[in-house]
């Protein structure tokens, strides 16, 4: 493990080079252009160091897991503590980051993922007037989601989960000026804000039932089933047997903050329902969507959800829920993306498919191949976002796929790093085998897992296998159609692309930045040496990535590397029952996703009209697809119209009885009666006598009758 001050550095030094943006008008964009990479690259180059050298000193003791912790229940873990934070009675949450194998492998795919974006930019923006304020965001959101995954407590988590809300608000809507990425951006804001709702909602129950928002002490408490005295809400019981009172009913506790948190992991996630942010994303820059979308914020919420399995192991319905709602966003997501054409928003369909994978393989108890996936996916999606960067600065900034055609040919290396990215999150491998690329290895164990699940009586286990293996079908068949959309076959006329050079700005990515130097020669060209580097090198990691680290995710070294960051109920789990599977169900990924290269290349290579055709026909099932279930549609006519009519109703009860009666009425009587009296200061001398006596004489007799009547 690295030393504390290297630790340190990995987990500040982004944050703190973020500032630099405020003083570019000084300093100018170039110097924090280098200080952000450098910083951003040097953490990145010490993290992987660091997952390499924990992997092999885990494999230097051949794997044995009973000298790091016995059965997941001892916890491996460092804590460095920056400073307090909140002392109030028991609620105790310090400044600290917690260092163990979670962490570990988080900082290495978001410094690594990061880095390479940062490099990357520097030939995607460079047309950019505003670079310094864009490399600084980039850092900046580096900080925030580092914060998150090396927190030892929900409110410093929560900070970090907020930081990179805030953070891919300022990236998605980098060019405000333009409605298309500001609505987009309060899209996402917005939508997260409902999950961050449950996410708050839980952390307050946490408290409430165990007395702490520190992870230590919360998941100390469930593997040992202790004792705890609830705050509110509940009475004194083991643990794992709180009873609560939660909207009028007795619930387990356990269940209750379960599904509350994991409302929070599907708004940061993209899961079914909270989706609806991720695509309208793609307004960003490129390399935005490759560091939000591959590897970062996205996986948040999977990063929770296996953070917290000393408390998912002893649920059923809240399990149940996260295996169901992303096996629905696997296939949701997939059948979606079958239908696009804007080559980034086919890839972000992709992700929210990959991330329902990871879900239902962390609701099914295989948390491990849940990780896995995390890991492998950051290096073959990022590949993949940006090797489409590349192909939309090659082709002039456009993004639509039935414009282009025939680029392998001007863009051979793009055309390489996007074959291996295709092939790796199809997941092509040999069963029973080393080869294959990072995507086989993981997927592949999802799926047996979540079969082992059904077979264990896992809830919803075979629902979720069934779910993922059309999603690997559908997943292989939208991947090879951009494929031979983009590279292969004619390319589309010269007319497509003047078309494009003289039109407005329109709604999709980058924007159309001809004005900052474009020479107006629409002939594809390969991109700069700077932009190929970070795809050669992501390349490297989707192709070796799961053969290198298979055995310690999820394989024989994985008790040993994990450490107990990840707890186990018991030793008999699916990631072990998947051994014992039946051959079919090893060789059924690699079955549909051959019959999806098939059907994609008799339709889109050997005869490239047909899915003209079936767009033009435009068809029930295509148009429920092309319109993504018509979410938007259904959204903006329920929830949007319904919060702006009641909207209005309240508005006008506010000014017309509210303000009406109380401020506003107030002030109209007010004034009303200074009018009225203002009109007796006439300024004549006998005016005011003639009040003066007048009021005496009243005064006067009201005294005299007053007298009188005490007589």
């Amino acid at each position: 493990m690295l030393s504390d001050a290297l630790l340190l550095f990995i987990v500040l030094a982004p944050g703190l080079v973020a500032l630099t943006g405020l003083f570019h008008k000084i300093i100018g964009d170039k110097i924090v252009m280098y200080a952000t990479t450098g910083v951003v690259l040097t953490a990145g180059a010490l993290s992987l160091f660091q997952l390499f050298a924990y992997a092999a000193g885990v494999g230097g003791h051949g794997g044995d897991a009973h000298g790091a912790a016995e059965h997941g229940h001892a916890v491996t873990q460092h804590i460095i503590t920056l400073m307090p934070w909140i002392h109030v009675g028991d609620f105790q949450a310090d400044w600290a980051i917690r260092v163990d194998t979670l962490s570990i492998v988080m900082m290495a795919v978001i410094t690594g993922v990061s880095g390479l974006v940062h490099l990357y930019s520097w030939g995607y923006m460079s047309e950019e007037p505003h670079k310094a304020r864009f490399f600084a965001y980039l850092s900046l959101f580096t900080f925030a989601m580092l914060m998150l995954v090396t927190a030892d407590n929900f409110i410093q988590l929560f900070f970090g989960w907020e930081g990179v809300g805030l953070a891919s608000y300022l990236l998605i809507g980098f060019w405000y000026q333009n409605k298309a990425p500001n609505d987009a951006s309060i899209k996402a804001f917005v939508t997260n804000r409902v999950g961050d709702f449950g996410l708050a909602l839980g952390i307050m129950a946490v408290f409430c039932i165990y007395g702490t928002v520190e992870f230590a002490p919360f998941m100390e408490a469930l593997r040992e089933n202790a004792m705890v005295t609830p705050i509110a809400f509940a009475d004194p019981a083991p643990a794992r047997e709180v009873i609560m009172n939660f909207l009028g009913y007795r619930v387990w506790a356990v269940e209750v903050i379960g599904v509350l948190l994991f409302i929070g992991a599907m708004g940061k996630s993209a899961q079914f329902f909270l989706h609806v942010w991720l695509p309208d994303a793609m307004e960003g820059p490129t390399p935005v969507s490759a560091l939000i979308h591959a590897a970062t914020m996205v996986t948040a919420g999977v990063y929770l959800v296996c953070l917290l399995s000393p408390l998912y192991e002893y649920t059923l319905v809240a399990a149940g829920m996260i295996t169901v709602v992303g096996a629905v966003t696997a296939l949701y997501a997939a059948t979606v993306g079958m239908a696009q054409n804007d080559i980034k928003r086919v890839i972000a369909y992709s992700t929210c498919s990959q991330l329902g994978y990871m879900f239902f393989a962390a609701g099914v108890g295989a948390y491990e191949a849940a990780m896995f996936h995390l890991f492998t996916h950051a290096f073959f999606k990022a590949l993949l976002f940006l090797g489409a960067g590349s192909v939309i600065h090659g082709m002039h900034h456009e993004q639509d796929m039935r414009k282009m055609g025939g680029l392998a040919k001007f863009m051979p290396l793009t055309y390489a790093a996007m074959m291996v990215g295709t092939i790796a999150i199809i997941g092509l491998g040999v069963p029973h085998t080393k080869l294959g690329f990072a995507g086989f290895f993981s997927k592949d164990a999802i799926l047996e897992s979540a079969f082992a699940g059904g077979v264990e009586h896992v809830a919803f286990g075979q629902m979720a296998f069934w779910f993922g293996i059309v999603a690997a079908f559908l997943t292989s068949f939208y991947s090879w159609r951009l494929i031979y959309m983009t590279f292969h076959g004619p390319r589309a006329s010269e007319s497509a692309h003047d078309d494009h050079a003289h039109a407005a700005q329109d709604a999709h990515d980058d924007h159309a930045h001809d004005d900052h130097g474009h020479d107006h020669d629409h002939t594809p060209h390969e991109s700069p040496m700077v932009m190929l580097i970070p795809l050669g090198l992501l390349s490297l990691g989707a192709i070796f990535a799961g053969f290198f680290f298979y055995d310690y995710f999820v394989d024989h070294s994985n008790e040993a590397f994990w450490a107990g960051a990840i707890y186990r109920a018991s030793e008999n789990h699916v990631l072990h029952a998947r051994h014992e599977v039946p051959e079919w169900v090893i060789y059924a990924p690699l079955i549909v996703t051959l019959g999806g290269f098939l059907l994609a290349t008799m339709t889109y290579f050997f005869n490239r009209g047909v899915g003209k055709r079936i767009a033009d026909t435009g068809g029930p099932l295509y148009s429920l697809f092309y319109n993504k279930w018509y979410f938007d549609e259904i959204y903006n006519a329920t929830l949007v119209r319904g919060a702006a009519f009641l909207g209005n109703i309240f508005w006008k009860a506010d000014k017309k009885v509210i303000d009406g009666v109380g401020a506003d009425g107030m002030t109209a009587l007010t004034l009303f009666s200074a009018r009225r009296l203002s009109a007796m200061h006439t300024g004549r001398l006998y005016h005011y006598a003639f009040v003066i006596i007048g009021a005496a004489l009243v005064f006067g007799a009201l005294m005299w009758l007053n007298a009188g009547g005490a007589n």
